[in-house]
Parts: structure tokens; C-alpha cells; sequence
């Protein structure tokens, strides 16, 4: 018979501030029209810029990892990874973005925002054999804002000018809830299937100011409201004959093609905030189906590297609903999603639970290049490059850690009269493990 351990009240706790964190989320989708942040304007294209949170320390790593196990981290790249749990994890953090946006000719302008980068759950049914994962991220992110200012005539006779500024904004996003179990099928192979469902709300704003009473402000409000099933399976093997202390993991993923159903609503503003045009329109949009490759190598317990390559077919996009960027006289203007990340880490302890403190710290660094799907002008798709870096911290807790992330990178170009991004991203992420189930002593 099995009893609770000494880590109930933590697993109470945990629940809770999972929770409380979905609510907190899914609420948020309602009132992001009223956000005062402001992040790239390549996020305006599309669903979004992509986005994701598998874990922290797979974001230290370049952000691939899908051929990593789930002993010390909650690794939901790769469902398969779940089998590996013997602790019941719960991991979450928040990240910290500063974007300076450049342009030629342009004063360059920098803006700051902070969201939660995402939460992970997860639990062994059977130790080392059989796991299950619950996961909540963002899978893509609005947030932009663009003022342009101009003039028309006011007086002909005159020929006098009224300005005035036009603002184009963004806010919302997709969001992904997950729930996934992975098997070890023999000692070198593991398997396993998430379910995900994604949802979310993406509003547009495109509002005309005059300095002249001749004119009257109008706003047009866009709100696409998206949601759908969809799921990921995965493998990890291991290759045998491998030296002593050294090991060769590869892996796979394949992200079904996602069908989302949902309405898009248009509403034309005047001054007084009165609605004097609303439409509603019900339509769907289809995501792509998307396949990983991971590479994960140990040349000794202390080192541990991987390599990732991630395609994603936005080619083959599909949508009832125009997106700028993805749609250009009826016809699709974006392109395959590629990205290749590669990473290393260094932890003296390995596998030593009782070694000094400072030995217990883990040092990871990684890279990463991106072309995304988006193309704000035809044959002109933005690509990011980037390098990450972070430390474990062990904390007085046993199989928990405090860790700090830190993404440097740059996104766009300033030719073609495009923007070009320079971002940096911390990120602050605490990974809590212990055995919450155990079988009482006998006697």
C-alpha cells in the first residue's frame, strides 16, 4: 500500500500554483488589448513569432534537446523523455526580453516586456519505466506597436494640412496545454505521445488620430479567436556497444498538422467608442506538421552536448482568415520554419548526489540560427541568430535547482526597409524534484 510522503503539502502546493498560473494565463487572453508592453514588430506576422518552454535548461542549451532524458529536468521537447522520471517534477520561470529595433534612417528605439516563460509537471508511474508530463507555454506571441504620422488636406482653398497618426497594434497569441505519457520499451529505446490542446485569442488594432476637428478618430478592432487538438510522438535510442562513462542518444519528433476552428471579429470604433460596424466570421486555420532530430553525446559523465535540427512546413499553411505575411492576393507567402541549435554542458558533480556545493553547479552554453515562416515582403524571410548561456544552482532542497538563463541575439535586417532586432532575453526558472510516492518499509 502506498503512502504520501513528507512532500504532500509541497505537491498541494505545486497543484496550486499550476493552476493558478492556467487561470492566470487563460484570463489574460481576455484582457491583452489593455497591455502596455511592446515587443517586435515581426511578431505583427503571422499567428505571431513562435515561441515555446520545454525546459530551462534546454533553453541554456541553444534551445533544442530533444535527445535529453527527464532525470533532472522535465523535458517536454520529446514525449519520450517522460519515461526517464523517478522524481515528481514541477518546473516554471519568467523571462525578461529588451529589444532594440534599428532601421536605416531611423532613430533606433529600445522597449522591454516580461511574461512567464511556461510551466512543467510531471510524475513517474513507474520509476524509470513509465512517466506522465503536464506542460503550459506559449506556442506563438503579438505584442508589437507602430505609430506612422502623415497629414491630408484640411482646407483646399488654403491648402492647409491637418496631421495625423495612424497606430498599428498587437497583442495575444496561441497558447499550448499538454498532457503526455512516455514508456522505456527496452533498456535503449523510449517512446511516447503528448496530446496538446492549442488555443488563443490574437487582436489587431488600427486606430487614425486628427489634430482637426474637421476629421473624426476612427479605430478598427480585429479579434481571431483559434483553438484546436493536436499531438506530438517521439523516440530517443540509445545507442549500445558505447564505451564505458561515454554514450550516443539519437531522437525523433513529428508534430501532427493541427486543425483550429474559430471566429474573427471586426468592429469599426468612432470617437464616442461607439460600435458602428461589427462583423463576425467563422473560419479555421491549419498548422503545419513539424519534425525534429536530436543528437545527444557524452564523452564522460561530466559533459554532456547536443545538436537539433527542426522543420516545420508553413509552406503547406493553410487559412480561412488573412494574416499578414501569409497571404498575399489569395496566395501564401511564407516558407518552411528551420532551425538548428546546438549546445554543451558542464557539470563537475555528475553523478555524484553528495559532492561539494560548488561542484554541484551546472555551466551551459549553446547556439542557435532560425529562418522563420513569416516574410513581411515576398523572398525576404526574417532569420534570428543567437547565442545562450546558464547556470544550475543547486539549492538546500535535494533535486532542486535555481536556475539563471541568459539568450543574446538578433532578428531581421535593416536593408529593403526592414527592422532589424537586437534582444536580450534572462531568464529566472525553478526546477523542483522530490519522491512524493514510496513504498513503506515492511515490519
Amino acid at each position: 500500500m502506498l503512502h504520501v510522503s513528507k512532500g504532500k503539502n509541497m505537491f498541494r502546493l505545486c497543484l496550486l500554483i499550476l493552476g493558478l498560473a492556467l487561470v492566470g494565463s487563460i484570463t489574460a487572453q481576455e484582457s491583452l488589448a489593455q497591455s502596455q508592453t511592446d515587443g517586435s514588430i515581426y511578431s505583427r506576422f503571422g499567428l505571431g513569432l513562435r515561441k515555446g518552454f520545454t525546459s530551462s535548461k534546454n533553453q541554456a542549451l541553444g534551445g533544442g534537446g530533444l535527445a535529453l532524458s527527464s532525470g533532472q529536468y522535465l523535458n517536454t521537447a520529446n514525449p519520450a523523455s517522460f519515461s526517464d522520471q523517478y522524481l515528481t517534477r514541477f518546473s516554471g520561470g519568467m523571462t525578461y526580453e529588451t529589444i532594440t529595433a534599428s532601421a536605416e534612417g531611423v532613430t533606433s528605439g529600445r522597449l522591454g516586456s516580461g511574461s512567464a516563460s511556461g510551466f512543467n509537471f510531471g510524475f513517474p508511474l513507474k520509476s524509470a519505466v513509465t512517466g506522465l508530463g503536464f506542460s503550459f507555454s506559449p506556442y506563438t506571441r503579438v505584442n508589437y506597436r507602430v505609430d506612422v504620422e502623415s497629414s491630408v488636406a484640411d482646407d483646399p482653398e488654403n491648402r492647409s494640412q491637418a496631421p495625423f497618426v495612424t497606430s498599428f497594434k498587437g497583442n495575444g497569441g496561441l497558447q499550448s496545454i499538454s498532457a503526455g505519457i512516455g514508456h522505456r520499451v527496452n533498456t535503449n529505446l523510449h517512446v511516447g505521445l503528448t496530446a496538446d490542446f492549442i488555443f488563443g485569442i490574437m487582436e489587431d488594432y488600427q486606430q487614425t488620430l486628427f489634430n482637426s476637428p474637421s476629421f473624426t478618430d476612427r479605430s478598427v478592432v480585429s479579434s481571431t479567436r483559434l483553438s484546436g487538438i493536436s499531438a506530438l510522438a517521439g523516440f530517443r535510442y540509445a545507442l549500445p556497444g558505447m564505451p564505458t562513462n561515454q554514450g550516443l542518444v539519437v531522437s525523433g519528433t513529428i508534430h501532427l498538422p493541427t486543425h483550429l476552428s474559430g471566429t474573427r471579429t471586426r468592429s469599426l470604433v468612432d470617437r464616442q467608442d461607439r460600435d458602428t460596424l461589427g462583423t463576425v466570421t467563422d473560419g479555421s486555420v491549419t498548422l503545419p506538421i513539424g519534425i525534429g532530430l536530436g543528437l545527444a553525446y557524452s564523452p564522460a559523465p561530466k559533459w554532456t552536448i547536443v545538436a537539433d535540427v527542426e522543420l516545420e512546413k508553413w509552406s503547406n499553411f493553410k487559412s480561412d482568415f488573412e494574416f499578414p505575411g501569409l497571404s498575399e492576393s489569395g496566395k501564401t507567402v511564407a516558407s518552411d520554419r528551420v532551425r538548428a541549435s546546438a549546445g554543451a554542458e558542464f557539470w563537475p558533480a555528475a553523478r555524484r548526489p553528495f559532492a561539494p556545493w560548488s561542484s554541484r553547479i551546472a555551466y551551459r552554453l549553446g547556439f542557435y540560427t532560425e529562418q522563420s515562416y513569416i516574410a513581411p515582403i515576398d523572398g525576404e524571410n526574417i532569420r534570428s541568430i543567437g547565442v545562450t548561456g546558464g547556470l544550475s544552482i543547486p539549492s538546500l532542497i535535494p533535486g532542486t535547482t535555481i536556475d539563471f538563463n541568459l539568450d543574446v541575439g538578433q532578428r531581421g535586417t535593416t536593408s529593403n526597409g526592414l527592422i532589424q532586432d537586437r534582444y536580450v532575453r534572462f531568464g529566472l526558472n525553478l526546477n523542483f524534484g522530490e519522491r512524493w510516492f514510496e513504498r513503506p518499509p515492511l515490519g
